[in-house]
């Protein structure tokens, strides 16, 4: 499943297999199962698990790459401003 978990996959709500938690994404449930129900996943579960811890830990390094580049121009913007100023 690409792109943010907020798109419109609302109506792929379902609940975890092992412990029946409710999820209002796929794709959390299958986090969720990989990480609280390692122990019992199938060959299936576990293959789908990695694709979309994978996919999410992406979707964080962009996340943190874009956040340091807004820090970094909001920096210098007001290093620009106050040299402008004095």
């Amino acid at each position: 499943m690409a792109g943010p978990a907020f798109d419109s996959d609302v109506e792929d709500a379902s609940s975890c297999p092992y412990c029946g938690r409710p999820f209002p994404h796929t794709r959390y449930r299958t986090l969720h199962v990989g990480l609280e129900h390692h122990d019992r996943l199938t060959d299936e579960q576990r293959e789908a698990f990695v694709a979309e811890y994978r996919e999410e830990t992406a979707e964080i390094k962009r996340f943190r790459l874009k956040a340091l580049a807004l820090l970094i121009a909001i920096y210098f913007g007001f290093l620009y401003l106050y040299l402008a100023i004095v």
